[in-house]
């Protein structure tokens, strides 16, 4: 008998929550969305419908002065992409499920032209979500069940930056020579960035007050049809990391004609979350990007203070590789297998589907039905482990 709150487990299960999207958007192939509903039921049932949806929202909005100390909010916000699938159509009966386990599978190429998943709070927002929704009898209320998918854009492989390191070097007022050096301009998610910097006084009676060194983000908005959201860009900026350093070059002393040098390896560790550390962006709305910048502060032989500042421009990417995928990560562009969606599934729930409800849907032609049934439950542990 139905009851107004389901025990009934409903489930999205994806096989990558973070898609990338290779090459620029107007030569991207774009990228495949493959994943699985699950729903179990502990009892029978009365259903409408079982259907997903995936949505795309771009969202831009801003506060305006006006005047007279009056300000207006701007808010422009549009789909960018709109999918339904229907696994359970309605009819004029419900539709009745005995207790057990349901399987159904999905897939959905999506074009390389869309905008990568963003996030600038406040001022401009990119977001996917798949929705699985139960549609139940009369005056009982839905099922549904949310995930969120993340889109990024990567450069090419062999692209020049990935190979290029990222150094600055010069002389200073004739006072110090100076190099600040990074063994790449590419990182992604989770990477240690490690940093040299070396400094050679040229004056015995140069001091170091402090160097200091800032890990910032970058955004500028441009976006809308009209009025102030057409003519005018939004900027936005964050510090990411930020460190100080009071004891660097406390020592300087001449020893047979050759000044010390000064050196320091700087590590910034960089954040896990999609969230909190975006990729570089360069699309009609918005470009994004990162610099590491550095402060030294210097007191002359008179007194005067003195600062030397640097900027090295890095970039963020999905991934951080020059070549092919590794052998674990090529199965992500083979053609789906429901088996290994139902070998994911094995990995993420305890319970498994039940053999008879997901064999209907795969059946083939009678003469080759046992040939693309799905694998038996002796099977699926050495998929698993396989």
């Amino acid at each position: 008998m139905d009851k107004l709150r389901s025990n009934a487990k409903f489930k999205i299960h994806v096989e990558n929550e973070n898609l990338i999207m290779y090459g620029v958007s107007s030569e991207s192939a774009g990228c495949v969305l493959r994943g699985v509903v699950n729903l179990q039921l502990q009892e029978t049932t009365k259903i409408k419908s079982i259907g997903l949806s995936l949505a795309g929202r771009m969202t831009v909005s801003w506060t305006e002065g006006v005047g007279n100390g009056h300000d207006r909010l701007f808010r422009e916000e549009k789909a960018v992409l709109d999918h339904q699938w229907t696994f359970l159509p309605k009819q004029q009966k419900l539709h009745v499920l005995g207790a057990g386990s349901y399987t159904y599978a999905f897939e959905l190429v999506l074009p390389g032209d869309l905008p990568e998943s963003t996030y600038v709070p406040n001022i401009y927002t990119v977001q996917y979500q798949l929705k699985a929704t139960i549609e139940r009898s009369t005056f009982l209320p839905n099922i549904c069940n949310r995930k969120i998918v993340h889109i990024s854009r990567q450069l090419l492989p062999f692209a020049p930056e990935f190979l290029e390191p990222v150094s600055v070097a010069n002389q200073w007022a004739n006072k110090l020579d100076y190099e600040i050096t990074l063994p790449s301009k590419i990182y992604t998610h989770g990477d240690q960035i490690p940093i040299t910097v070396r400094i050679t006084p040229l004056s015995d009676a140069l001091r170091v007050r402090h160097l200091s060194c800032t890990f910032k983000e970058y955004m500028v908005c441009r976006s809308g049809n009209q009025g102030f959201l057409n003519t005018r860009a939004r900027a936005h900026g964050r510090v990411l990391f930020s460190t100080r350093d009071d004891k660097f070059g406390r020592t300087n002393s001449n020893d047979g004609g050759h000044f010390v040098e000064w050196t320091k390896v700087q590590m910034i560790p960089l954040s896990n979350s999609l969230l909190d550390l975006q990729c570089d962006i360069q699309n009609d709305s918005i470009r994004i990007k990162h610099k590491i910048k550095f402060v030294l502060s210097l007191i002359n032989s008179d007194g005067h203070v003195s600062e030397l500042r640097a900027a090295l421009p890095i970039t963020i990417c999905a991934v951080n590789k020059t070549g092919l995928p590794a052998y674990e990560e090529a199965w992500r562009s083979l053609p789906y297998n429901p088996a290994s969606m139902l070998a994911l599934l094995y990995q993420q729930s305890s319970v498994l589907p039940s053999y008879n409800s997901i064999a209907p849907s795969t059946l083939a032609p009678a003469a080759d039905q046992r040939h693309n049934l799905p694998p038996t439950y002796d099977e699926i542990p050495w998929l698993v482990s396989n």
